[in-house]
């Protein structure tokens, strides 16, 4: 270093003090510029310096010629570029110093990188002054080796970067202190003004007098923006292409009202996508926009108003000739507007609609039922005497009841809302949707003038596509169907309620033709209707006299043909009938309730055979009684079964309850608990059907089963590969849950072979047996059993 002094002890001190400085500016400069650039790993850096800077500093004062020169230094006389003399201290470098040259260029990169942080921050003027001083700080330190090699007669200048980049730092941040402070100043002035618009919105909304708030808080929003426009407006219901003002404000006073086109317009954004705002040059982004062209409109502030429904119904529009220099706080403001005129909406649109509850359906919104007949009725009035038509389609949605079972009652109400949603979106003039009940739904169309089937199917199509699109339901898919039935009134039914039952007809015939299909009603429909009452009436009747009902038992064996149990199968072959086949009557017993007397003689039937088995002293085996749902869920069924076996002294296992997916799903919980008190009496329990239905293994693994029962439709389909896997899954399931697996409808030696092979053991069909008389199913008894069963 250069010195006016010749004192060789000076000079050190100097060197010391000056090396000192310069170490403990590298941790500082790290720290200050690291957090500046808010750089996340800035302690990490200056704990990495300090630990090296450190003990640089001890070994600097520490040796006697200080951290740059070793043991030998010297003072030369040295003449400076302005014509002074100095003395430059020299000597070898000390065996340390090469470790600041590493210092020094690490704080070089690391100032570098914070240059390129204040780049990416657009800060470009801190960028710049940081590059400049390593440029400057690097031909500063040529300058001082050449000093120090006697090549230049300069003066050190190493200091002088870095003390200007301290000034110029210092220069920023007052500059910056003194920017936040104004810009805190006029934040309080915007939180203050903020609050008393916002004090008087909430003042407005509290008040009763409804109609004056839309109209108060819009002058509070052209007072608080001071814009040139407020617009307020909602799409026009008889034309959704253009949106009618409700208010509109120009230069702070009321204007008439007008009508605009959307297309072409900023608002048509705020509709189909969200806010809008154009903080200048508007005018030209949308030039068919004839109203910001005449108007000299520069700059363009809009918000949604949101209706029920999260739709957007209609704008709130701020209009500026000048450009808008900070737009956000208008934003903010502009957004809080929106929002409270839309809760309003709503609020009044809620209240109309408590009004019409007596008529609206809660979940859909379309007309109840009771709206649905009162408009049935007021057409069937009107055309009175006059040659005009109206059409009802009545149409429910496939397995409703499986969704509800599967998934839950409130993803199913999800989905006839979903539903609803559509079909009011489909409705048009002449078009009257309604929800009749449940999972149906109806349809009337009024004057009908084309051809009608051609109607039929225009509409059946569009409403099979509404429904068979996906419900999106959470995170669940269902896809559901739907059926109809038509009818034509007032000139096939005139009554209103005659014409819903004349449509329901019409859907019933629809379903037993196949799910997915509809049907136009046909008086002989009524006498189909005649027909099931009448059975129901004939197979009431048949209960009391035995007028041709029995009990058929079909075995279930081994592959050997020995005997393991029986299924009870109900048969009628009535007097007045002849033979009736259970596909015909037990669907009419399950709808009318008939089906409770009928497992109560099935029960009693099957017991009193067992007892007369017992006394001529033939070997028992178990008997399986099919029970339904609506027999599963009823209390006085359950005990009326164990306490006759009771009563009767029959041991419980002989008896074996056999239930389908179907009617275990109906109530999950009730059905374990009811499943697991029969158990513990000693009843067996199978399962019917199992892969038809919408069980899962869990559920499955919680039923208390002793039976697992492979539908037909899967013995029939063995020799499709697909299938076999299939059949295969299931009987393996059964081994792993310990379940005897039966096969149901085995009708060939070939099913049996494959059935044996996949490991079933027992079997239940054709092949072996068709459904016996009692007598001749007697002679079963007497061969020799599998697995020696024998009470």
């Amino acid at each position: 270093m250069l010195l006016t002094s010749d004192d060789i002890e000076s000079a050190i001190y100097f060197s010391k003090l000056h090396l000192a400085s310069i170490i403990f500016g590298y941790p500082v400069f790290v720290l200050i510029f690291g957090y500046w650039t808010r750089f996340k790993h800035t302690k990490l850096v200056f704990a990495l310096f300090t630990l090296l800077s450190v003990p640089l500093l001890f070994i600097n004062f520490l040796s006697e010629t200080s951290l740059r020169y070793g043991q030998q230094v010297e003072l030369v006389s040295y003449i400076t570029i302005f014509g002074d003399q100095a003395y430059l201290l020299t000597g070898e470098t000390y065996v340390y110093f090469p470790i600041m040259h590493f210092i020094y260029g690490a704080m070089s990169l690391f100032l570098a990188y914070c240059a390129l942080r204040f780049y990416r921050r657009k800060q470009n003027e801190l960028s710049a002054i940081l590059v400049f001083t390593v440029f400057l700080q690097f031909i500063t330190s040529y300058i001082g080796y050449q000093i120090d090699q006697l090549n230049s007669n300069w003066v050190y200048v190493g200091g002088v970067p870095m003390t200007l980049l301290s000034f110029i730092a210092l220069t920023i941040i007052s500059r910056g202190y003194k920017e936040k402070s104004i810009a805190l100043s006029s934040e309080v002035k915007q939180k203050e003004s903020l609050h008393l618009v916002f004090s008087r919105l909430a003042k407005i909304s509290n008040e009763e007098n409804d109609a004056s708030f839309y109209q108060q808080a819009i002058e509070l929003l052209c007072q608080y923006s001071k814009a040139d426009y407020v617009i307020y407006g909602l799409v026009d219901d008889q034309d959704r292409s253009k949106i009618r003002t409700n208010l509109v404000y120009k230069d702070g006073n009321q204007v008439d009202n007008f009508l605009y086109e959307r297309a072409g317009t900023p608002c048509e954004n705020v509709l189909t996508i969200d806010a809008c705002v154009h903080r200048s040059g508007v005018a030209l982004d949308y030039p068919k926009d004839l109203m910001l062209m005449q108007e000299g409109i520069e700059a363009y502030v809009g918000y949604p108003i949101v209706g029920a429904n999260k739709c957007t119904i209609g704008v709130l529009v701020l209009l500026f000739k000048a450009p808008l220099n900070d737009e956000q706080i208008l934003r903010t403001v502009t957004d809080v507007f929106a929002t409270r005129i839309s809760a309003e909406l709503r609020r009044e649109a809620l209240q109309n609609e408590l009004k019409a509850t007596a008529y609206v359906d809660y979940l859909t919104r379309l007309p109840n039922r009771t709206k649905l007949l009162t408009y049935i009725n007021r057409i069937n009035t009107e055309f009175a005497g006059r040659d005009e038509q109206a059409l009802l389609m009545l149409f429910d949605l496939d397995y409703f009841g499986d969704i509800n079972r599967k998934y839950g009652y409130d993803i199913g109400d999800q989905v006839i809302k979903v539903i609803g949603e559509r079909l009011n979106n489909y409705s048009a003039e002449g078009l009257f949707f309604a929800r009749s009940g449940g999972d149906e739904f109806a349809l009337v169309i009024n004057k009908v003038k084309t051809d009608i089937n051609a109607l039929i199917n225009v509409h059946w199509t569009a409403i099979k596509a509404i429904v068979n699109q996906t419900c999106f339901v959470g995170n669940r898919k269902i896809n559901i169907s739907c059926t109809m039935g038509a009818v034509l009134f007032p000139s096939q039914q005139q009554d209103n309620f005659d014409v819903i039952s004349a449509s329901e007809q019409a859907l019933i015939r629809a379903k037993e033709q196949g799910r997915g299909k509809y049907t136009f009603f046909d008086p002989t429909f009524l006498s189909n209707k005649e027909y099931i009452r009448a059975l129901e009436a004939d197979l009431l009747e048949a209960l009391k006299v035995e007028d041709g009902l029995s009990v058929y038992y079909q075995p279930k064996v081994n592959k050997a043909a020995e005997l393991f149990g029986a299924e009870a199968l109900l048969r009628w072959n009535s007097d007045k009938r002849g033979f009736v086949s259970p596909a015909e009557f037990i669907p009419v017993a399950e709808e009318t309730g008939a089906i409770h007397a009928l497992g109560r003689w099935v029960v009693e039937q099957v017991i009193a055979d067992f007892c007369q088995w017992r006394e001529q002293g033939l070997p028992l085996v178990p008997i399986s009684i099919n029970v339904t749902a609506s027999q599963f869920e009823d209390p006085e069924f359950i005990a009326f079964l164990i306490s006759i076996v009771k009563r009767l002294d029959l041991p419980y296992h002989l008896v074996e309850l056999e239930l389908t997916e179907s009617g275990l799903l109906t109530d999950k919980d009730n059905a374990i608990i009811t499943l697991s008190k029969l158990r513990k009496h000693g009843f067996t329990i199978a399962l019917d059907d199992f892969g038809t239905g919408y069980s899962s293994l869990s559920y499955l693994n919680e039923l208390p089963l002793d039976v697992l029962k492979v539908d037909k439709s899967f013995v029939d389909g063995l020799y499709d590969e697909r299938n076999r896997e299939l059949v295969k899954s299931i009987l393996a399931i059964g081994q792993a849950m310990e379940l005897i697996n039966i096969a149901e409808g085995t009708e060939s030696l070939e099913q049996v072979e494959l059935l044996s092979s996949m490991g079933c053991q027992y079997f239940q069909g054709y092949y072996y047996s068709k459904p016996l008389p009692k007598i001749e199913f007697e002679a079963w008894l007497k061969k020799p059993l599998a697995n020696g069963h024998k009470i």
